[in-house]
């Protein structure tokens, strides 16, 4: 079994809301006494992942962007609007040319 295959675990929780992960599943996780986990709660139940993961996930989208893989939106913006300047300067000339 592959480390992102899914596996369901069942955890009892205690009056207090204190739960007990199962060994298995922390160290599947890579939790280690005092990690922490994220937990993202929705309609159709909830999400746990590592704080370690989160963060690989976002520095892996921000290595997409830096790596210029796709056009930056700040460039994109930049571009057109350089554009526009440029046709607005073209057509101040020529209705200054136009009129002389």
């Amino acid at each position: 079994m592959t480390n992102d295959a899914m596996r369901t675990f069942e955890v009892p929780v205690q009056e207090n809301g204190r739960m007990i992960l199962p060994l298995d599943l922390r160290r599947r996780l890579g939790l280690d006494r005092g990690g922490r986990l994220v937990i993202e709660a929705g309609e159709v139940g909830i999400a746990l992942t590592t704080t370690q993961a989160r963060r690989r996930r976002a520095q892996e989208i921000a290595r997409k962007y830096a790596s210029g893989e796709e056009e930056s939106v700040v460039d994109e913006f930049i571009a057109e609007k350089r554009e526009a300047a440029r046709r607005e300067v073209a057509e101040v000339e020529e209705g200054q040319g136009g009129a002389a």
